[in-house]
């Protein structure tokens, strides 16, 4: 918030869950690394259980949560 930049959530992304985190915390974006190395099809299980994760939480869009954690 400080410089105006946006932030990108990187380091221990392995599920929709790690996401939804790392966006309440303020990032816009996300990157998946080592999880990938893992298993290689963690990019798409994490795209495909997020709609479900984000349905559970009652979250209607992701940039409705960028920062929350901050707001709190």
């Amino acid at each position: 918030a400080a410089t105006g930049l946006p932030v990108i959530g990187v380091g221990g992304v392995a599920t929709a869950d790690d996401v939804i985190e790392m966006m309440s915390a303020g990032a816009s974006a996300v990157q998946v690394g080592a999880q990938n190395l893992v298993d290689p099809w963690a990019c798409k299980k994490i795209i495909e259980e997020l709609p479900h994760k984000m349905q559970k939480y009652g979250i209607a869009a992701l940039s409705d949560i960028v920062g929350r954690a901050q707001r709190a």
